[in-house]
């Protein structure tokens, strides 16, 4: 790319910056040719952050994060396959709509995700047979999809996740963030990790709402925003 192309902050966040930042729908507007950082707190597929992201690489533009980051870090099979591929560890999981080949490869507790792309509730954890199976029955929209269940064997955490760094100050933590931001890319999110034995793993990655977003996080954003802007590029 020329060097005479610089970064365009595409945000649907209210951010406390400098910076000129462009509204999403302006940007869907517009033909321009920058770096594009894609600001927003929900890049799933067909959400807005997902059209910012797809207008700019029609545009032919370099975009963090990209429409493939974004597609994939969403869906957690894929999620978990490229994350563990990084060095990030993951728990044991199983993908199914069968309530009793999950019951045959883990004990009690179970942590049950969504994996169908309508669903981002968090996570349910069964603590019995009858419990698994209303779960498993409402995750996959009445066995329509398959679910992703791993054991609970320690303690669920979830923490924020702003470009790598996570609100939660844990070194373990903060690496699964660090590694996790590296491999997709995903600005803003959500990280739910378990504790087994004093050791983090990844288990989903959801997206934030924006009545989840403090002061602190706001402020936190804006000055990596500022910092991206200064650098006039993302290598």
């Amino acid at each position: 790319m020329s060097g005479a192309l610089c970064v365009l902050v595409v945000s649907n966040i209210d951010l406390k910056t400098n910076v000129a930042v462009t509204k999403p729908s302006a940007f869907l507007k517009s033909s321009v040719r920058d770096c594009i950082l894609n600001v927003n707190n929900d890049y799933r597929y067909m959400k807005l952050g997902y059209y910012v992201s797809l207008h700019a690489e029609i545009l032919g533009n370099k975009v963090v994060p990209t429409t493939e980051n974004a597609v994939d870090a969403y869906r957690l099979p894929i999620l978990l396959v490229r994350a563990s591929k990084n060095n990030v560890p993951t728990m044991p999981y199983i993908v199914t709509d069968s309530v009793k080949q999950i019951m045959a490869e883990f004990k009690f507790p179970i942590v049950v995700f969504a994996v169908n792309p309508f669903s981002f509730e968090g996570y349910y954890v069964a603590k019995n047979r009858s419990a698994l199976y209303r779960v498993v029955k409402s995750l996959s929209m009445n066995y329509r999809y398959a679910v992703c269940a791993q054991p609970l064997n320690g303690e669920m955490v979830s923490c924020k996740s702003f470009f790598g760094r996570s609100n939660i100050e844990d070194a373990s933590i903060g690496e699964i963030a660090e590694k996790v931001y590296k491999t997709f890319n995903i600005p803003i999110c959500k990280l739910h990790i378990q504790y087994v034995d004093g050791k983090a793993h990844l288990c989903s990655l959801q997206p934030l709402e924006m009545e989840e977003i403090s002061p602190s996080d706001l402020n936190e954003i804006s000055k990596t925003v500022s910092r991206f802007s200064e650098k006039g590029g993302f290598d």
